[in-house]
């Protein structure tokens, strides 16, 4: 035994145990487990063991673990958290054997309790960082047609019933009747035949209804009626996009941007570009360009730029983008999960939980908040909440917390 602590107190200063997966100043608060819970789970010695750990008490901790295992030999976490005090003291043998029975328990526990870093914890959250790219509102890509028409009324290109003509479409676009949208749109063609805004409406509707080749028959005709019509160019280049031709997307939205300067859209359509083909570095340039140009009012640059600095690994810039997005946009749901994310990947689980809560308050029918929190929750010993959350992920229809419950939530 003596020998064994001289082992512990050598390569102690090589790493941390269970300060690597649980870095909190206060893990037993809050905990929900009854006397009956208690008798039949491990919960409370490995909380124990972290206490005895924290406290220098490394044979109590080694014991304490020893016990843990004997008392649920099933207990994936109980195996990996001995299999990770083994290894910190060069019993690398014993802990590689206590990895493969808890592997073969619970293939999800490794990545969960930290053996795998944050790469092994990515894969099970809840992230989804392209799904999970905040997009422009109906009434951010209206607001530019608007402006169009404005300008087209200053020029004196218009006549006055086209103009109006071209308004009401764009009424009916936003209150979402498009047949009648398309229908006036349509007729505005067949009066002005050269009317680039017109052809470039009916894109949009065509492209709202999954019309895709008609649309870009119709934005294509409203770049050719009129070459340095910006909007068009953009409008292309988006539906290209969505159809995964990347080039051509790329450079309909290039032109867009040259011909007009601080048409923000373009840059944010070509953003999402970029990061689609894994060009990280050239979105984040997209999104300083549309910060710098717009501030703080564009929400959707900040977050999706906080997005993209996750994915490239920069979790300290994505958590100081959110916290702008946050602050800013206080009511967005998807801004506090994904905040949540990065403070539980951080190891502040109660910073997590405080957040994926507020989600969840703000969207009660959040279910990927749900899942996240329950994840969190596990990791705090609070095994009655971290089940109860994935029930309420189930409800709502998240299939993958279902997987996770057959992992976790058995005895």
């Amino acid at each position: 035994m003596r020998y064994l602590i001289i082992t512990i107190l050598i390569f102690i200063c090589q790493a941390t145990f269970f300060g690597q997966t649980r870095r909190m100043n206060n893990t037993a608060a809050g905990q929900s487990f009854t006397s009956e819970d208690q008798s039949r789970t491990v919960q409370p010695l490995l909380q124990k063991a972290e206490q005895q750990f924290r406290a220098l008490d490394y044979e109590g901790t080694f014991f304490t673990l020893e016990n843990a295992v004997a008392q649920n030999p099933n207990s994936p976490e109980a195996l990996l958290l001995r299999a990770k005090f083994k290894k910190m003291v060069g019993m690398n043998m014993e802990a590689e054997a206590d990895l493969r029975m808890a592997n073969r328990i619970n293939p999800m526990a490794a990545s969960l309790y930290g053996f795998n870093g944050n790469a092994g914890l990515l894969q099970i959250l809840s992230l989804e960082p392209e799904q999970a790219v905040q997009g422009l509102s109906n009434f951010q890509k209206l607001t530019y047609y608007y402006q169009a028409l404005d300008n087209k009324i200053l020029d004196n290109k218009n006549k006055d019933e086209e103009i109006q003509i071209i308004g009401e479409v764009i009424e009916e676009i936003e209150a979402d009747r498009l047949n009648e949208a398309l229908e006036m749109v349509n007729k505005a063609i067949i009066e002005f035949p050269n009317s680039a805004i017109s052809y470039d409406l009916k894109g949009v509707i065509l492209k709202t209804q999954g019309k895709f080749a008609d649309a870009v028959d119709a934005f294509s005709k409203a770049v050719s009626v009129e070459p340095n019509f910006a909007i068009g160019w953009y409008n292309l280049g988006r539906i290209e996009r969505s159809l995964n031709h990347f080039d051509k997307a790329k450079i309909y939205l290039d032109r867009a941007i040259e011909l007009q300067g601080d048409l923000t859209k373009a840059y944010f359509e070509r953003a999402l570009l970029f990061k689609q083909i894994g060009k990280k570095e050239e979105a984040l340039k997209d999104y300083d360009t549309i910060i710098k140009m717009k501030g703080d009012t564009y929400m959707e640059a900040f977050s999706n730029r906080g997005l993209t600095k996750k994915m490239m690994g920069d979790y300290g810039g994505a958590l100081a983008d959110l916290n702008q997005a946050i602050e800013k946009f206080p009511q967005n749901a998807e801004l506090r999960k994904n905040r949540g994310n990065l403070h539980l990947l951080f190891g502040l689980h109660r910073k997590a939980i405080d957040d994926y809560t507020e989600a969840i308050n703000l969207d009660k029918n959040y279910a990927k908040a749900y899942y996240n929190r329950a994840l969190t929750f596990f990791l705090i010993y609070d095994k009655i909440s971290g089940c109860e959350d994935l029930d309420k992920s189930i409800n709502l229809g998240f299939e993958t917390a279902t997987k996770i419950r057959d992992y976790f939530c058995t005895e």
